[in-house]
């Protein structure tokens, strides 16, 4: 089991670790996109329009 305050998942392939995001950054149709640094590069990661209400209660959290 992961620590729900420290990893979340974006969906069905991703789980993302809050010290690993970034930036997060408004995009097209009501969603986020998440620069995330992993090992030495930087991904971009989606949040969906559903997802992104929980992504942002956990990431005022």
């Amino acid at each position: 089991m992961l620590d729900p305050r420290q990893f979340f998942r974006l969906n069905r392939s991703i789980i993302v670790q809050a010290s690993a995001i970034q930036h997060i950054k408004p995009y097209i149709n009501s969603r986020l996109k998440l620069n995330v640094k992993a090992g030495s590069s930087l991904d971009e990661l989606i949040v969906s329009r559903e997802r992104v209400p929980a992504f942002r209660e956990w990431a005022e959290s």
